[in-house]
Formats: structure tokens, sequence, C-alpha cells
């Protein structure tokens, strides 16, 4: 059986510097709605690229401090499989695969989050809704890491963005562990939901994430700093900059945050002393 891939077919003209027009055939990312329940509540509709539904699910109710702890996840079922053929809609009702469904112990839920709010998460941007930030946690000492091994990760990073290379428009998140080994991947229309893939991933199997490294295509904005915070991941790296906001958060809660990762160059913005160099 062929893999399924959440890319479509669409037609198009190609248009050159001869002003000729071309009508060819293009593959486009498949963005579409996923609801996601967290104990019979709708807390989020989340606009993604359609695959590893749990794992966005997971990472997302963790990242976003709706579920305090990866212990307090007791079943994640996503209501439907597969995708879908070219040019039809998505399955209504319960039934649907674009639904997840959460439940985690009731002592686990933090009763700041504001479960009685649905969460629209655009591609392009973090949340939308009115919630009060809530506080981040420090991240926790001890981990370092290779300056040179760190300088390695975004070719690595590229290697893994297969959809991409075939239609573009797509972000890529991974995570390695402290000898620079790959250990989850996602790409994404959204930087976000990659990050909370390859989060869920390793929450989902029970994978720790105090001693990784995270890798972003996109930048770095308040939103990814607030989410490595409360993941407890010690550093957050992008191929791109961080905004002043996520510095300063970074900044307070001892995340070291490292932005331009490119070739053999990288910028460490703060807390440069998880990075040792010459060792």
């Amino acid at each position: 059986m062929a893999e399924e891939r959440p890319l479509v077919e669409r037609e198009v003209l190609r248009m050159a510097s001869d002003c000729c027009m071309e009508r060819e055939d293009a593959l486009l990312a498949l963005e579409e709605p996923l609801a996601l329940d967290l104990n019979g509540r709708q807390v989020a509709v989340l606009m993604r690229l359609a695959g590893m539904e749990k794992e966005l699910a997971a990472g997302f109710c963790l990242s976003e401090g709706l579920v305090a702890t990866p212990e307090g996840l007791l079943l994640v079922e996503h209501c439907g499989q597969g995708m879908p053929a070219p040019g039809d809609p998505p399955e209504p009702g319960d039934g649907s695969r674009n639904r997840v469904r959460v439940r985690a112990r009731p002592e686990s839920l933090n009763p700041d989050a504001r479960l009685d709010v649905t969460r629209l998460i655009r591609a392009g941007c973090g949340r939308s809704d009115d919630v009060v930030t809530l506080d981040l946690p420090a991240v926790s000492e001890g981990q370092r890491f290779s300056g040179e091994m760190l300088q390695g990760l975004g070719s690595k990073l590229r290697a893994a963005q297969h959809l991409h290379r075939e239609a573009g428009g797509l972000h890529a998140a991974a995570l390695f562990n402290a000898v620079g080994d790959l250990v989850c991947s996602a790409e994404d229309v959204g930087r976000h939901n990659a990050l909370d893939k390859v989060v869920g991933h390793c929450v989902l199997r029970r994978i720790p994430l105090d001693d990784k490294v995270g890798l972003c295509s996109g930048r770095l904005s308040y939103e990814m700093a607030a989410k490595a915070a409360r993941l407890g991941l010690p550093l957050l790296m992008s191929v791109t900059a961080p905004t002043a906001l996520a510095v300063d958060t970074a900044e307070v809660c001892n995340l070291t945050l490292v932005g331009y990762a490119r070739g053999r160059r990288m910028t460490v913005y703060c807390h440069s002393e998880r990075i040792t160099v010459g060792d």
C-alpha cells in the first residue's frame, strides 16, 4: 500500500519571464482544522497539516499549560483515520478524522487555563483567544550541550523536511538528544504545531524532554519560548531570529535560546552557560 501523504494536487499556471503560461499540476500542503476535546469540552481548534493528530493534541495540552504533567494524560483518541481523497470535504459528526479527544486526570487540569474558552490556533500565528498568560516555570539546570554538536543540527533538520521539498509552505521542528541524534521530527503549516507534534511524540512514548534540544524552522516568538519552558526543554533553537519578548521570556525562565542556526554559525541570546566550547 502506498504511503499516505498530507499533500493534494491542484492544477496551476506556471509563468516564465517570457510571459508564457503553461498548465501543470502542483502539490499543496493539506491544511485542515482539528477540534480538540479535553474531558468533554472543546478547548481548541487547530489549523494543522493532516497527520500526527494524537501527538499534536498531547503536545498542545502540555505546552499550553492545560494539563500540568504528562502523567496527567489518561487517553488520547483520534476519532478517525486516513487522508481524504482529493477534493473530499472533512467527514461530519463525532466520527470525523478532524477531532481528537483527550481524557486527563481532573487534578492535573490547570484551574487557571479557562477550559471554557475555545482557542482558534491559526497556522501563521499563536493563540487568538484572550486568556491571561499563565505563570511560566523555570527550566531546571544540569544538562549541557556541545557547541560543535549544535552547529550541525541545521543540516539534520533540513534533511528531515521531506514534504517541504515536495510542496513547500511548511515549517518543521525536531528534537535531538545531547549527542545530536534525531529523536523525532515533524512538519506542519504552523511552527507551533510542528513543535507540539514532536513533543507529543515523546510524551506519548514516555521519552523525557529535560535533556533534549528543540530546533525549529520559523521565528522564535513568545509563544514558542513559553511552550519550551512549560515542557522543561532546556535549549530551543531556530534557523531564524527570535523576538525581543521571546528572549526576555527565555531569560526569566532559564531557557537557552539560540537563533540563526545556519551552517557552522549560530547566535546565542541567553543562558549560554549550557553550551560548551572546545571540549
